[in-house]
């Protein structure tokens, strides 16, 4: 298996500066698989294992984005239902004073 397997380009940057290689946003897919293969500090076990963490942190990252997210969702729900009841609530309110004055 290819130490690259599930690596998205974000990763594949991250594994190059963190090899202290100069990399930018220009730079393709496959110009940070040569450049990560290339550099000198990169054994073969050691990257692999330093591109699992990268990708398990940001998997971590997007499954409490993806949590956070949903909490937004559920809160603003909330507060819409709030809303409704609060304006059901005056609606009836002025209907009871509508026949209270009748």
């Amino acid at each position: 298996m290819s130490i690259f397997a599930g690596a998205r380009k974000c990763d594949l940057k991250i594994l190059a500066e963190e090899l202290g290689e100069m990399v930018n946003d220009s730079h393709k897919l496959k110009d940070l698989k040569k450049i990560i293969l290339a550099s000198k500090e990169c054994d073969e076990e050691s990257a692999k294992e330093w591109m699992n963490t990268i990708i398990n942190e940001r998997k971590e990252r997007e499954v409490i984005a993806e949590q956070k997210r949903h909490e937004v969702i559920a809160e603003q729900k909330r507060q819409e239902i709030i809303a409704e009841r609060r304006r059901q609530d005056k609606i009836a309110e002025r209907r009871r004073q509508d026949e209270i004055a009748e």
